[in-house]
């Protein structure tokens, strides 16, 4: 692997359109409810709300929203606090979770100390970008690779007429073009020397990008596109674009710092064994649609290098990665390649590894100067502690539960198979982690239609035969989907949902009262009413332990504040883009959980 130093870290940094607490800067805590010891804020209830999916978001049925959004974040806090009751904070996978999360976070948290929160932006600046940027320059420019040829050039140039006279050498290697600047997308190094150029001017020899440039102006109009902006709106797209550009010029000078005594590298002999077997299984099996790392190619990968799987492929810091460490690293990150093209591959891969070694040694770093110490940090991890402790407390409780054949052939029997069950159809999206849908989801959120989301993202192969789209099913089936999807409209998304280990997102097409063609399979039926039963039972238990739990640790919610909270009837998925990059979902998933509310707490304790 090449020099840490690398500007690779720059193709994962484009940091700013993050989304932000709207209250961080505010020490003034308000809270909307208390769950057992636990508080709710006013800040996490808008938050949560905000940038989740979610039923009943129309204008008219806000209030009605708030309050279910509220009850099933009681439920959670309740949950979670019965997790750390039975020790399930103890759980070694749950502890990686929020290991993984704090470390995210503590990076994010760095990136705006040491990068965002040291750029400054004077008045003068601004005011000069607002000028600046009202004016439209049509250029007309030569570009050298090398800068003795452009300096060559430049000598030759006396008067303006000499720039359109001048021939150029065959042997030098220049372009000569046009191009009409807009200001906030050159490089600041040409803008600086153009906007001090009048009509007719020639620049001197200009040092960008790759090269140097020699510019003449040969006319200045008006930029529409930022001279009709509103004086607060383009005062806001100016600063915008300066902060950027400040902060990638503090970016390189930080990262060459932080990173000039730590150590990364890729050991050779393992490097070459995955990039050999990567090559082979690309070609064998890979599909261009679905990208390098696509999960069925790195699975067959992990199977050819099962031998050297613990074998160290990287170094980082004081750390060792395994090669199988790295698959899972790399796995599902998409990479567009043509089979015709696998000689890319070992630089590929490198890039890939070189970027997550970065990124772990800045998150190493961020957490020995205590970022996750921080009330931002700290407030945001005890968000994703409870959420994940609360999933904890629910497998727990679904694992306990059972049912004997006696029960199912008695279900059987109690229920008329011909009854008019309503079922629904819908397309789905079936992920294996929620790392995977979040990239899903991004994909589509950038343009990608569900279809073909479904196509490169989802892992049911029965599905996707259809583009995504089931049989229809009773909305007793596959809970809690089926129910979910019986109270949507036709047409309209939902998710993700955990469901069985797995994630999915999908669509409702359509509804119908009358049940399908019955399966004649006895051996089918017993399957599908042993599953009923069991999430039949699973909600009833779950809905008879939180209505305990409720009793027990009691909970209070303040009307008049969540009364006065203001909410938007906009459902969406939101992904905080961390500094120094990568993503992840701004805030927990949380499944609706109302029904408990509404049912009698039983007497004798309900051990999970």
């Amino acid at each position: 692997m090449k020099s840490i130093y690398s500007k690779v870290i720059f193709l994962s940094l484009f940091f700013l359109l993050t989304v932000l607490y709207a209250q961080e800067g505010n020490n003034k805590t308000s809270y909307i409810a208390k769950a057992g010891n636990i508080f709710i804020s006013e800040r996490e209830f808008i938050h949560r709300f905000e940038m989740l999916p979610g039923l009943n978001r129309r204008r008219s049925q806000l209030e009605t929203a708030k309050a279910e959004f509220l009850y099933t974040i009681i439920a959670e806090k309740l949950l979670a606090q019965e997790a750390v009751a039975n020790n399930l904070d103890r759980d070694t996978l749950l502890q990686q979770a929020l290991y993984s999360i704090r470390k995210k976070l503590s990076r994010d948290q760095l990136y705006r100390e040491e990068i965002s929160q040291k750029v400054k932006l004077s008045d003068t600046e601004i005011n000069r970008g607002m000028v600046r940027s009202q004016i439209l320059p049509f250029t007309s420019y030569l570009f050298f690779k090398k800068k003795n040829d452009a300096v060559f050039a430049r000598r030759q140039m006396k008067k303006s007429a000499d720039f359109e006279m001048l021939n150029i050498d065959s042997s030098f290697s220049a372009i000569r073009d046009t191009a009409t600047v807009i200001w906030g997308d050159a490089e600041p190094a040409l803008e600086e020397v153009l906007y001090n150029l009048k009509a007719g001017e020639i620049s001197p020899v200009i040092k960008a990008g790759s090269g140097y440039y020699i510019i003449k102006i040969i006319r200045v109009q008006k930029n529409h596109q930022f001279s009709s902006l509103e004086p607060n709106v383009l005062h806001n797209r100016v600063t915008e674009i300066i902060r950027l550009r400040k902060e990638r010029q503090r970016l390189t000078e930080y990262v060459n710092d932080v990173f000039k005594d730590k150590i990364g590298y890729s050991i050779p002999h393992s490097f070459i064994t995955l990039v050999k077997n990567l090559q082979e299984v690309y070609v064998q099996q890979g599909n261009e649609s679905e990208g390098l790392f696509s999960s069925g190619v790195m699975k067959e990968v992990r199977n050819r290098c099962q031998n050297f799987i613990d074998d160290s492929l990287c170094v980082v810091g004081n750390s060792y990665w395994a090669m199988g460490k790295v698959i899972d690293k790399v796995t599902n990150k998409f990479v567009q390649l043509a089979k015709a093209d696998t000689a890319a591959i070992p630089n590929i891969l490198n890039t890939q590894i070189q970027v997550l070694v970065q990124q772990e040694l800045l998150e190493e770093e961020a957490l020995q100067r205590g970022m996750d110490q921080t009330p931002a940090v700290k407030e945001k991890l005890d968000m994703w502690r409870e959420s994940i402790l609360a999933s904890q407390m629910k497998a727990v409780i679904k694992r306990k539960i059972t049912v004997t054949d006696a029960e199912i052939f008695s279900f059987m029997k109690s229920t008329n198979l011909q009854v008019d069950v309503p079922q629904v159809q819908i397309r789905e999206l079936i992920t294996s982690s929620l790392n995977d849908m979040n990239d899903a989801m991004a994909a589509m959120q950038d343009g990608l239609s569900f279809e073909k989301t479904i196509q490169e993202w989802s892992i049911d192969s029965l599905t996707k035969l259809h583009d995504g789209i089931t049989e229809y099913f009773p909305i007793t089936e596959r809970t809690p989907i089926g129910e979910l999807a019986w109270r949507l409209n036709v047409g309209q998304k939902y998710g993700p949902v955990a469901f069985e280990n797995k994630y999915i997102f999908f669509e409702v097409l359509n509804k119908k009262e009358k049940t399908g063609k019955q399966d004649t399979s006895f051996a089918v039926q017993f399957e599908k009413t042993k599953s009923q039963l069991l999430n039949l039972k699973f909600k009833q238990r779950m809905n008879l332990f939180l209505a305990q739990t409720g009793v027990d640790r009691g909970f209070t919610v303040y009307e008049d504040r969540l009364k006065a909270i203001k909410v938007t009837p906009i459902p969406m998925m939101t992904y905080r883009i961390l500094g120094f990059g990568g993503k992840i979902i701004e805030v927990p998933f949380v499944d609706p959980q109302l029904d408990w509310l509404n049912v009698e707490p039983p007497k004798t304790k309900i051990i999970p």
